[in-house]
């Protein structure tokens, strides 16, 4: 008698539709495991409700650490705190909201930079540029270069503009390490 193909049962087939709340990277390196992994704990589970239990937990801890390592993921949590900031100052009046404001749209244009910076470092397709050039003091000193034009050109007068000019560099500064600091995170194995 012939072993007809293996079905997938109807659980298996759930847990592959969720495995696409994962990362794409991740899940090309990951998903036959993860499958094979499902399929061995299904047999060997003492019931549905057990295997899934388990299996909620499991995907609430490895989707949380696989996403917060992803440019969406980590733009969610920076989009996330920025948005309590303004909200808590709004509410207890505890700075101006223009420099708040400010501050936060420097912050989300260095969050780019600085992700995009670290992706320009660690990026094969780049091989032309010097290692000197791709290297974290090299950007370093271009983004604090462009920092510095941007105060000289407008004017470091005082008043209030100047006031927005620099809080928006502030938190320019700030997001930019901060995104190599993250990005940097995402790489790690």
């Amino acid at each position: 008698m012939k072993a007809g193909p293996s079905r997938t049962s109807r659980s298996q087939a759930i847990y592959a539709l969720l495995l696409e709340l994962y990362p794409r990277p991740y899940l090309q390196h990951h998903r036959a495991e993860m499958l094979q992994n499902f399929q061995d704990l299904e047999q060997e589970s003492p019931s549905k409700v057990a295997l899934w239990l388990f299996l909620a937990r499991d995907l609430a801890v490895s989707l949380r650490i696989q996403l917060a390592r992803t440019l969406c993921g980590q733009t969610a949590i920076v989009v996330l705190v920025l948005t309590l900031l303004l909200v808590f100052t709004e509410r207890h009046a505890v700075a101006r909201q223009r420099p708040i404001e400010s501050f936060c749209f420097g912050y989300i244009f260095g969050w780019f930079a600085g992700w995009s910076g670290k992706q320009w470092q660690v990026s094969p397709l780049i091989n032309r540029a010097s290692s000197n050039i791709r290297s974290l003091p090299a950007q370093a000193t271009m983004v604090v270069s462009v920092v510095v034009f941007v105060i000289v050109l407008t004017g470091a007068k005082g008043g209030a503009q100047s006031r927005v000019i620099w809080t928006l560099c502030y938190g320019f500064l700030l997001a930019w390490i901060a995104g190599w600091i993250g990005n940097r995170w995402q790489m790690r194995p």
